[in-house]
């Protein structure tokens, strides 16, 4: 009997290693994903979380006059 060895990993086998605190959305080994604040959070949650968190110091600049 011949041994194969897989270079490459089944991805629909893959067990996820973490979760999204946001939305709850599947980590696995591998994917981008962000720290902030003590809560792990998946690539599309990561920009609304810190959009959200910075509102006290949006401005509205006025219009520059000629």
């Amino acid at each position: 009997m011949r041994t194969v060895h897989k270079k490459h990993r089944d991805l629909q086998r893959a067990f996820p290693v973490g979760e999204c605190c946001l939305c709850g959305g599947e980590l696995y080994r591998g994917e981008i994903c962000w720290h902030l604040a003590g809560r792990t959070l998946c690539g599309d949650c990561a920009g609304t979380w810190l959009a959200d968190k910075l509102t006290a110091c949006r401005l509205r600049l006025r219009e520059v006059r000629r």
